[in-house]
């Protein structure tokens, strides 16, 4: 793919190869009506005066090395030539984009850009093919990439935060408004995701998505619910009289080591090193997005290792006595793993209930709120708290919990004030007939 060419529709050469006159370009270029211009028949191609005059023509390389032709149509000379010039530079630039690419499905994108998640969890995967189906597909799957503007999805957006929008909904359900977060991950995660993969196939030059502003979500620092060390024991006393020994012992695990559940309930007992107070969190339980839970990588893909307080250390290895390493550590009564969901029916929503914390708005991971809060106030410091919380990131932690911190601005600013105050001590001559440049000139 090197040089663009522009060929005229309406003229030709001669049988003998004369090429049309000066003359007969300007009478056709003047005439208002192309059939009445003074344009002998041997110039006249057989399209003459009929549809669009000028055409540019390339070739593009195709995946399999095989070269196809690519062609645009204009009226005017004028605008070919511009189109030629910006199509050349974005050849030599390495920018081309195909003109007609854009008239791809969104849909059919889409389900090319699902075939590329290979290294994404199945329940990952299975939320993106939800979100598609659900709430993307229903609007935009039947439009190509050409149409859909930022404008179009601008009024798409505020529909989804309002309930007025088209929807695959299961039974008789009705859209209702989603959340500031649902309609993120639905606009600026995967619809994003799929146009870039256009973007990348040199289908599209921008990205629609990135321009479209979504609502803001809100500080979370409101909504997290702080339990006390009481009220952890109360709620694990509660599950402990709710079911087992075990159901205890996982809530005050969560509360005091804060483990994600699912990655609690993965745990196997050759994860556990009593003797360090260590457990090795190396896999998680998750959805594959059809109902069944299997066993994976944890939430950023590596493992980590938590310490565990001295008090639960008993417990815990009442809990493994006499199982080989491959069993699981949390065990359901008649053996094997617990499932999330049903412990959650079963024990901790009944002991929520029976611990009056009903209308406080706890859940689970207000257990891992709760471990952050008690480290924090006990002084640990954000990289340490990101390591046993398994965040990605150090900022992850501060955004999250950064409100927990105690403010010490003044602390530090009385901290080097001190150390100035013993540089000045420090400099300053014994004689008093020489004054030091540190004192004060009254």
């Amino acid at each position: 793919m090197a040089r663009v060419s522009i060929d005229d529709l309406w003229l030709k050469d001669a049988d003998d190869g004369t090429p049309p006159s000066a003359t007969a370009r300007r009478s056709l270029a003047n005439a208002r009506d192309p059939k009445k211009a003074r344009v002998p028949e041997k110039w006249r191609s057989q399209r003459f005066g009929e549809g669009k005059r000028w055409r540019c023509r390339w070739f593009v390389i195709k995946p399999d090395g095989t070269k196809q032709s690519k062609t645009k149509s204009f009226d005017k000379l004028c605008d070919a030539e511009e189109f030629q010039a910006a199509l050349e530079d974005d050849i030599r630039r390495g920018r081309y984009v195909d003109p007609n690419a854009d008239q791809r499905l969104f849909c059919d994108v889409a389900d090319q850009w699902i075939e590329t998640k290979l290294d994404v969890k199945p329940s990952t995967l299975g939320r993106y093919e939800r979100e598609l189906r659900v709430y993307i597909n229903p609007t935009w799957g039947g439009k190509t990439l050409r149409e859909i503007t930022p404008k179009e999805l601008q009024a798409w957006v505020n529909k989804l935060s309002k309930g007025g929008y088209v929807a695959e909904l299961p039974g008789k359900r009705k859209p209702r408004p989603l959340s500031p977060s649902s309609i993120r991950n639905i606009v600026k995660v995967v619809m994003a995701a799929v146009f870039e993969y256009a973007i990348t196939n040199k289908w599209i030059r921008e990205n629609p998505a990135k321009q479209v502003n979504t609502p803001k979500i809100e500080s979370k620092d409101e909504d997290m619910v702080f339990l006390t060390v009481p009220e952890v024991e109360l709620l694990a006393e509660a599950a402990t009289a709710k079911g087992r020994d075990v159901d205890g012992l996982l809530i005050r695990f969560l509360a005091y080591t804060g483990a994600r559940i699912n990655e609690a309930l993965a745990l196997q007992v050759q994860d556990m090193d009593f003797a360090k107070r260590k457990a090795r969190i190396r896999r998680t339980w998750s959805d594959d997005g059809n109902g069944k839970m299997q066993l994976g990588t944890p939430k950023n893909g590596e493992a980590r290792t938590i310490a565990i307080p001295a008090s639960l250390i008993p417990k815990l290895k009442e809990q493994a006595a006499g199982q080989s390493r491959n069993e699981f550590l949390f065990r359901a009564k008649r053996g094997g793993y617990i499932h999330d969901h049903n412990w959650r029916t079963r024990i901790w929503y009944p002991s929520v209930r029976n611990a009056g914390m009903e209308d406080e708005g706890v859940n689970i991971h207000c257990l891992r709120h709760t471990y952050a809060s008690i480290a924090i106030a006990s002084g640990a410091d954000v990289k340490t708290l990101q390591k046993q919380l398994g965040h990605a990131t150090a900022s992850i932690t501060l955004d999250v919990y950064a409100g927990l911190w105690p403010e010490r601005l003044n602390e530090v600013a009385d901290a080097v004030d001190q150390a100035r105050l013993d540089a000045i001590a420090k400099d300053k001559p014994d004689s008093k007939g020489n004054p030091s440049e540190y004192d004060t000139v009254a």
